[in-house]
């Protein structure tokens, strides 16, 4: 899977597979890491050369706070599917079927039927990678058919919330 960390005005590729843990690019360097949660918001890092490491990593939508020792880095991390994706769906009026962008596992829904959404409210977590996205709203409208329930499992594209657009 690959991202994009935007730092200090800098875009730094990253990429992500699934091994025996992770393996990561970043930049021009590759390197296997284990990641493991070990509270709320404290991640235990172990990396290939077996250097071990805590750190705090706060979320906040695309916003990254990462506290490692005395060192905090504030990083936007993007996927750029996802930003293609939100392009194409503004191109298309943005209404009718919410689609997953990446394969993951439903982890809530923040929406009921009927509700009337506005464009870039949140409908629901999708957890990827171990990390949970919100996918929001493309459009204003009003949520006509909730396809996923929690603890599903869904592949790239599957279809997720339809929403009827409003009669403005």
């Amino acid at each position: 899977m690959k991202f994009i960390a935007r730092h200090a005005g800098e875009e730094i590729p990253i990429e992500v597979e699934l091994a025996a843990g992770y393996r990561v690019r970043i930049g021009d360097r590759w390197m296997n890491v284990d990641l493991a949660d070990a509270g709320r918001f404290l991640r235990s890092l172990r990396l290939d050369d077996g250097t071990q490491l805590a750190l705090i990593h706060h979320r906040s939508g695309t916003a990254h706070e990462i506290s490692l020792g005395d060192s905090t880095v504030h990083v936007e991390i993007v996927d750029p599917l996802s930003m293609r994706g939100r392009s194409r769906a503004e191109d298309m009026g943005g209404a009718g079927t919410v689609k997953a962008l990446m394969p993951g596992r439903i982890v809530r829904v923040l929406v009921t039927k009927g509700e009337s959404v506005r464009k870039g409210a949140s409908l629901l977590v999708l957890e990827a990678m171990k990390m949970e996205n919100e996918i929001q709203a493309q459009t204003d409208g009003s949520v006509e058919e909730i396809l996923v329930e929690p603890g599903q499992t869904v592949e790239s594209g599957a279809e997720l919330v339809r929403i009827a657009p409003s009669n403005a």
